[in-house]
C-alpha cells in the first residue's frame, strides 16, 4: 500500500527561478495590486500596465515567465500555501526593518 501511495504521488513542482527570488516578486506583485486598489479613474489599465512593467523590469523577467511560475502555483496547492507563507514571512522582515 504504501509503494502505491508514495510512487503515485505527484512530482515536486519546480519553477523557473529561484523560490526565493519568486517570493520577492509575488511580494512586489501584492504591493501594486494592493496600490491600483487605489486608482479610480479610466487611466487604471495604463497604471497596471506601467507596474507590470516596473516589477519585469526589476526582477529581469517577463509576463511568460510570470505566467510558468503561476500556473506551478496552481498545480500545487501545497507548494502554493508555503510559497506565499513565504511571502508573508518576507513582508514581516519588511516591516521590522522599516523600525
Amino acid at each position: 500500500m504504501l509503494v502505491f501511495v508514495f510512487g503515485c504521488s505527484e512530482p515536486e513542482p519546480t519553477f523557473t527561478m529561484p523560490e526565493e527570488a519568486l517570493v520577492k516578486l509575488l511580494y512586489d506583485l501584492q504591493v501594486a495590486e494592493a496600490a491600483i486598489q487605489t486608482v479610480h479613474s479610466s487611466n487604471k489599465d495604463s497604471v497596471i500596465a506601467i507596474f507590470y512593467d516596473q516589477i519585469f523590469e526589476i526582477h529581469g523577467i517577463d509576463q511568460e515567465i510570470l505566467t510558468k511560475n503561476i500556473e506551478t502555483l496552481k498545480k500545487s496547492p501545497l507548494k502554493s500555501h508555503k510559497v506565499y507563507k513565504k511571502v508573508l514571512e518576507h513582508h514581516k522582515e519588511l516591516v521590522k526593518q522599516k523600525k
